[in-house]
């Protein structure tokens, strides 16, 4: 097997991960939610009026400050918000997951040996995850 073949039966793996289940999972569910969707949309509009507000020389800047406590109440109900909270935190564990996969190649390319039967938590001693 040819180190692409392995590099694509890797990839194969990592989307067939429970990770990356739930993540599937989660996208699914909000997909499924209007209230979701409309919550992340608002959102985005907002912080795109902000920037304009922000890059527009001639604005009145006084309006930052209120627009960005709203854009601050808005980050709490979508972080409260039981479908997009599920979204954030799969998509952190899913690139966690992710991100120890890339270090353990990096370890291993720098002709170091990984420790990660050891490793209880994240770090970039032993490339892991748990």
């Amino acid at each position: 097997m040819s180190i692409y073949d392995q590099a694509r039966a890797l990839g194969k793996e990592m989307l067939e991960c429970e990770q990356a289940k739930k993540l599937y999972a989660a996208r699914e569910a909000f997909d499924a939610s209007k209230e979701a969707q409309k919550l992340v949309e608002d959102y985005t509009l907002l912080k795109q009026k902000w920037t304009q507000v922000m890059n527009d020389k001639d604005s009145d800047k006084i309006q930052l400050t209120d627009m960005s406590k709203e854009i601050s109440e808005m980050e709490k109900k979508i972080k409260e918000h039981p479908v997009t909270s599920e979204l954030m935190k799969c998509e952190t564990e899913y690139g966690a997951f992710v991100n120890s996969i890339f270090n353990l190649i990096t370890v291993t390319i720098q002709g170091q040996e990984a420790n990660t039967d050891s490793c209880e938590g994240c770090c970039s001693s032993c490339a892991g995850c748990h």
